[in-house]
């Protein structure tokens, strides 16, 4: 029986209707959300976990279902990393009753043509789904959920958690748990968030980040004069250049077999925000590999340069480094 993963989500109970289940697909943050809700569902019950290797090499699936629980009524086996090489030892062990027994199995992507795929999709008493990658609205929606008891919660809020989390669930997780281990009374605001999960909310130089890598000269000018750019911050400017030249650096090698910009996009993991991928399309067309691989050099003089000589005005060297990434990629055109 094929199932949505946001219905589960939204009722985990759902599940006890099924002898087993599949779950499979990409997104490993979606997977492990579920299996923690099953555990919750289940924590008065004996839980085992194996991966794939250890049902392999032993009995150990079939010994389970054979052999009743020491512990607890109930038994949960939970399967790691599946294919279908152990295709043959699930089917032999789903042909024996036994309702004390549950038993679930994760797998990374299946294709259609999967034994074990194929085995579940058309077992009515068989439950399988799909973790297809997260959207903004998908992160939008678990994250609200997870912080529903919380006053001082704001769209904002949720906003800035999902964009600081580069769109990975598993990390948006970790940051949900900090805020519910360091406000304890269910209370927050916005600076007491940002200073907790260290989010960076200088999105202008962001902006000139951005702009300095599509040559556009006069708005540099504009937002060099207008905005501030702080002493203390100038490692971050760096790091935040660094790290975008190395991305473009990342899709390009990507894009070499398929040669289709707009599809490596959508494909890329850990995924580009919706916002930024007009963006990154504009300054992948702008430079070469080549070139980034030049201004990775400058930056990291200019690190150096800055590190050896604290008298300098790093705000100043910064502007300057800015002026000269817009002028590369003028030329690049």
């Amino acid at each position: 029986m094929i199932l949505k993963s946001y219905i589960v989500e939204q009722n985990i109970e759902i599940l006890k209707n099924y002898r087993a289940t599949l779950i499979y697909g990409v997104n490993d943050g979606t997977k492990d959300h579920i299996k923690n809700l099953i555990k919750q569902q289940n924590n008065k019950c004996e839980i085992l976990n194996y991966f794939e290797d250890e049902i392999i090499k032993s009995n150990l699936l079939y010994e389970n279902i054979s052999n009743q629980s020491l512990f607890s009524e109930k038994k949960i086996i939970f399967i790691q990393e599946a294919s279908d090489k152990i295709f043959g030892q699930v089917e032999e062990c789903l042909e024996r009753e036994n309702n004390s027994i549950e038993i679930y199995i994760l797998a990374n992507n299946l294709e259609r043509k999967s034994k074990l795929r194929t085995l579940f999709e058309k077992n009515s008493k068989l439950a399988i789904f799909p973790c297809y990658e997260d959207n903004e609205r998908t992160l939008i929606s678990y994250t609200t959920k997870e912080l529903k008891d919380f006053k001082g919660i704001t769209g904002e809020i949720i906003n800035l958690i999902i964009n600081n989390s580069s769109m990975n669930r598993r990390v948006i997780k970790n940051e949900i748990e900090k805020i519910k281990n360091c406000f304890p009374e269910n209370k927050v605001n916005k600076s007491e968030i940002i200073e907790l999960l260290n989010i960076k909310s200088d999105s202008g130089f962001d902006e000139i980040r951005d702009k300095a890598l599509m040559g556009e000269k006069s708005k540099i000018n504009k937002l060099l004069s207008e905005s501030e750019i702080l002493n203390d911050e100038a490692f971050y400017y760096l790091n935040n250049l660094n790290y975008r030249i190395i991305r473009l650096q990342e899709i390009m090698r990507i894009n070499e077999e398929k040669n289709n910009y707009e599809q490596t996009i959508e494909n890329l993991r850990p995924p580009i925000f919706w916002k930024d991928k007009p963006i990154i399309l504009q300054q992948l067309r702008k430079w070469n590999r080549e070139k980034l691989g030049e201004i990775l050099i400058k930056i990291g003089d200019t690190e150096v340069l800055m590190k050896k000589n604290s008298s300098l005005r790093n705000d100043i060297i910064v502007k300057d480094l800015i002026v000269k990434l817009t002028n590369e990629a003028t030329s690049s055109s």
